[in-house]
Formats: C-alpha cells, sequence, structure tokens
C-alpha cells in the first residue's frame, strides 16, 4: 500500500491574468529579447458540454502531461522536455516517495503554494529531456513519442477511472492542447533565496499570464511568501485579490477550440 511522500521543496508562485499580467510586465520592465522563449503543448480528453463548458478529465484527476520545446522561429537552442505532473500527489510506493534522477530525467516531490491563499499542494513531476524533432511531431498527435519508460511506469501506478487512465495502450486517443507561447527569465531579487523565475504564457486566444516565482526549503515557505509579496510591492506591483493556476485556466480555454 502506498503512502504519502514528503516534500523536499517548495515553489512559490504569485500569478497575473489579463490586465494585471500586462502592468506587472510593465512594471518589472521586463525585455523579451532577454527571454527564453519556449512553446507548451498540453494533452487530455476534453469532454464538451451544454453551452461553453468543458472538462478535462486527466487534469481533474491530477494528472497534467506538459511538454515544452525552444521556439523554432528564433535563434534559440533546440531543446524540449517532456514533464508528468501530478498534482495533488497521491499515495505511491517506497521506490516513488523521494526525489531521484536518472539519464536524462530527473522525478522532483514538492509543494506548490500558489497565491494570494498559498494552500499547500503537494506536487510529484518527472521531467525528462526530449529530441527536438520528436516534439514537433507529437504536436499534432499522441505524446507516446515523448514519454519516457519511468513516466509510463509512474503513471501506471494511478489507480483512474475508465474514463481517465492514461495508460501506455491508450494514450493514441488524447488531443493535444496548443500552442502556448512562453518566454522566462531568471533574476535575483534582494532578501528572496536562490533565482526568482519570471514566466508569460499568451495564446492565440489572446490569454495572458505572468508568474513569478522562487524555490525554497519547505521550513522557510511561509516567510519566503511574505517576501516575494513584499519584493512585488517594493516594485509598484500589487499581487492579485484572487489566484486561479494558469495551468488550468490555459488548458480550459485552449480545450473549447477543439472541434467535436
Amino acid at each position: 500500500m502506498g503512502e504519502f511522500p514528503a516534500a523536499e521543496a517548495a515553489e512559490i508562485k504569485i500569478s497575473f491574468a489579463g490586465a494585471e499580467a500586462v502592468a506587472a510586465f510593465e512594471a518589472l520592465a521586463l525585455d523579451r529579447d532577454a527571454a527564453r522563449h519556449r512553446v507548451i503543448h498540453f494533452w487530455d480528453r476534453p469532454e464538451r458540454s451544454a453551452g461553453d463548458g468543458v472538462a478535462l478529465p486527466l487534469l481533474d484527476q491530477g494528472i497534467i502531461l506538459r511538454m515544452r520545446r525552444d521556439n523554432e522561429e528564433l535563434e534559440t537552442k533546440r531543446d524540449a522536455d517532456m514533464t508528468v505532473k501530478l498534482r495533488p500527489c497521491p499515495a505511491l510506493p517506497t521506490s516513488w516517495r523521494e526525489s531521484r534522477e536518472g539519464d536524462d530525467w530527473e522525478f522532483r516531490i514538492e509543494e506548490d503554494r500558489t497565491g494570494p491563499a498559498f494552500e499547500v499542494m503537494l506536487s510529484a513531476s518527472l521531467e525528462a529531456e526530449g529530441k527536438f524533432g520528436s516534439a514537433i511531431e507529437a504536436e499534432d498527435g499522441s505524446p507516446d513519442r515523448m514519454l519516457i519508460e519511468p513516466q509510463l511506469e509512474l503513471l501506471g501506478l494511478l489507480e483512474l477511472s475508465d474514463t481517465g487512465g492514461p495508460g501506455e495502450d491508450r494514450l493514441d486517443d488524447l488531443t493535444a492542447l496548443g500552442p502556448v507561447h512562453a518566454a522566462k527569465w531568471k533574476d535575483e531579487w534582494d532578501g528572496l533565496p536562490g533565482i526568482v523565475a519570471i514566466e508569460e504564457w499568451t495564446t492565440d486566444q489572446d490569454l495572458r499570464f505572468l508568474e513569478v516565482s522562487v524555490r525554497t526549503a519547505v521550513a522557510d515557505a511561509a516567510e519566503v511568501q511574505e517576501r516575494l509579496g513584499r519584493a512585488l510591492r517594493e516594485r509598484d506591483i500589487s499581487p492579485p485579490a484572487f489566484g486561479e493556476t494558469k495551468t488550468r485556466a490555459v488548458m480550459t480555454a485552449l480545450a473549447r477550440t477543439v472541434r467535436p
């Protein structure tokens, strides 16, 4: 029987959407030429309901399949990676209760804390490097060419419903959701540990998000939350009164564009 793993670090996030994302971008005086630009795709099985409603069965069960690749239209690297993320993380067997790594992949267990509520969400993610060419091909179909054996093993541990399980033999019926255009900057701010990551997401549907995040030890997370909010206010940025994970908001919007 599995048990819940213990997080080894915490990622503190504050996200801005729409006009607030534009204002935060301008206040931080970000230079897009200095960012790393990547294209992101997700996979799920969108289910349309009455009106404009849409369900995302995998995401609703806490499963995120995300692929990132460098923007081929820019003079950048030609790297790609595939991530399987479980959020919230379920109980796991002993071999999956600690962070570890292998050739070209890393498994990490940490707390996600998204403002303004900063509710603690245990997450587990396995990120694997992939081939740029395979990433391009996967964007119009199944992610199976990007998933590696440890990721398939991790997915195979989950007790999923008949309609939601992404077992190895059922990857072909997933729908690619994208593209999301991402730009990322890294900076150092006084009073905050390590690197401050700033990432902007935009879509062809005119969605815009900006997220500021920092990683820290679990024991310091509550204090770092306060420091991050204070650092933003010092830069004339007011943290939002309400928050929604950019992943869910973007995936939902992209799913609405999928033809039945």
